[in-house]
């Protein structure tokens, strides 16, 4: 086949379009601050959001390609620099997650509530001690934050650069070789276990710990394969891209179908990693387990439906046909809706969970005065107390005693009322009740304290999780441009990549049998490329 167009010319007028589409983004972050609540908890969640969709979309490039070369696959070879491109935004990444490492450090931001270093939660006779987080507190600390995101991340770009140093570096032989394929199948075998093994720590300290009294020992394959389809939906519309700009002439339907056939499928592994999480948590019954999607099913439901539509359903119906592979258009089409999709998933594993942490909190905040004035070190507003109360549809509050009753105590001889099933769970709630018995519950013992709809502490969180405010319970307008806007620094970053060498690796050992690549499917499609 003759090759023509084989080296990618990023050219000024798509640049300007990326600028102008990082500038709406940079916009959109600037005015996700404003009306915030006093931890910024829009704007960090915002940012938190998409430093890790995107990077992790990038790392799953690498990663997906390092399993294509393990296998000896060939049928890619004419893609394959697409994913390399992609695999050097890690370098970026590094940067954006290293802002979020500095707010660790600094206590700029209020993302995870395991870093407060005003509540003391380890410390068995402070007033928030907590159980739970102080036993995680080895693996929940700045520390190793740093290693697990930080410097995991750098190990991935290092490999992925090695890999893609290696292919370039195959261009410049004379003859084709399998000298230079060795070396990078070698960097690409050894990725595999670094990558799978590391990952699921990577993903439980930027996401997971977020909502720290949570696990899931499904998490990470299923936040990993969420960035995976990103990963697949992004490649289709480059390919469609760089083919309606004149570029990948000889990437064919056979190569799109084949691809289109990865989205399907790993779409539903996404959907049965989805099910299996969620009913093994539902069966069991543990409530450290099932707040996760109690609160998301009772305060969230359009997040929570909403994600198993775009991600399953509407992949599955319309790539189900083996035609639909094969139209440039459809794949185009339903790309839009999974990259969308899963960036929208990322949304639902963050938003909800620091929503509640910033009211958490504020709730500790107030519980802190209520104790001094006191004299108690009463458990009731530990994360756990509160995490369960917000779980309710609402965010609801407890019921208030009136003004005017004081509490009652048993008669002499009698005995004592029967412990809530709260109380039996949480032995310190009942502590404040007892210091307190002969106070009223006023708001200055123990009473309602935050204002309604945010008027005492701004419009940012203070009116409960439960409650609709856009950017926490459906993305808003600014959280569109802010996703538009790191979307093109990821396109400008790869394009610039694809600029610095061939589209096509020309002395790959494989070229030819990508060139000649065909999945048997003889249907007649619609869309551009040769068909051979």
């Amino acid at each position: 086949m003759n090759l023509t167009k084989t080296q990618f010319v990023f050219e000024g007028k798509t640049k300007r379009v990326l600028i102008g589409g990082m500038a709406l983004g940079v916009l959109c972050l600037a005015l996700s601050a404003l009306n915030d609540d006093e931890f910024h908890t829009r704007f960090w969640t915002n940012f938190l959001h998409n430093s890790v969709y995107f990077t992790a979309v990038a790392f799953m490039a690498v990663f997906f390609l390092s399993a294509q070369l393990t296998a000896f696959a060939g049928w890619l070879t004419v893609i394959k620099r697409i994913w390399e491109g992609m695999g050097q935004f890690m370098l970026v990444g590094l940067v954006l997650i290293g802002i979020i490492v500095i707010g660790v450090w600094g206590h700029l931001h209020h993302l995870y509530h395991w870093n407060d270093p005003n509540l003391n939660i380890t410390d068995p006779a402070g007033p928030h001690y907590d159980r739970i987080l102080a036993g995680k507190s080895g693996f929940l600390n700045p520390v190793f934050f740093t290693i697990a995101s930080l410097g995991f991340l750098g190990i991935w770009y290092f490999w992925a650069y090695k890999m893609r140093q290696n292919s370039i570096a195959q261009d410049t032989m004379e003859t084709p070789s399998l000298d230079y394929y060795k070396k990078e199948r070698k960097w690409a075998a050894s990725f595999l276990p670094i990558g799978g093994f590391l990952s699921a720590v990577f993903f439980w300290q930027v996401l997971m710990s977020v909502d720290p009294h949570w696990y899931s020992t499904m998490f990470a394959w299923y936040s990993t394969a969420s960035a995976w389809l990103g990963a697949l939906a992004l490649t289709v519309m480059i390919i469609i891209y760089l083919k309606s700009q004149g570029y990948l002439e000889y990437v064919t339907y056979d190569h799109l179908h084949d691809v289109g056939k990865y989205l399907f499928g790993i779409s539903v592994f996404w959907t049965y990693l989805w099910f299996d999480q969620f009913m093994l948590i539902w069966y069991a019954n543990n409530g450290e387990e099932t707040i996760y999607f109690k609160e998301r099913m009772e305060n969230y439901p359009v997040l929570f439906w909403g994600n198993l539509l775009m991600n399953f359903v509407a992949p599955f119906l319309i790539l189900m046909r083996n035609d639909t592979k094969r139209k440039f258009g459809t794949m185009f089409f339903v790309a839009i809706i999974v990259f969308f999709g899963h960036w929208w998933d990322y949304f639902y594993m963050i938003k909800p969970g620091a929503r509640i942490a910033a009211h958490e909190a504020r709730e500790m905040a107030e519980g802190v005065q209520h104790k001094v004035s006191l004299n108690t070190t009463s458990e009731l507003h530990t994360p756990g107390n509160i995490q369960i109360a917000l779980s309710k549809a609402g965010g609801d509050q407890a019921q208030e005693p009136a003004a005017d009753k004081p509490a009652e105590k048993p008669a002499e001889g009698q005995a004592a009322p029967q412990e809530s099933a709260n109380d039996a769970e949480h032995p310190g709630a009942g502590q404040q009740s007892a210091t307190a018995s002969d106070e009223p519950a006023t708001p200055e013992h123990g009473g309602e304290t935050h204002a309604e709809g945010g008027e005492e502490h701004g419009e940012g969180v203070a009116e409960g999780p439960g409650s609709f405010k856009l950017g926490y319970t459906i993305p808003g307008l600014e959280e569109i441009g802010i996703m538009l806007g790191f979307l093109s620094l990821f396109l400008f970053f790869v394009f610039t990549q694809l600029e610095r060498a061939s589209l096509v690796p020309l002395k790959d050992p494989y070229l030819e049998e990508s060139l000649h690549h065909e999945t048997g499917a003889n249907i007649e499609s619609e869309g551009g490329g040769d068909h051979h």
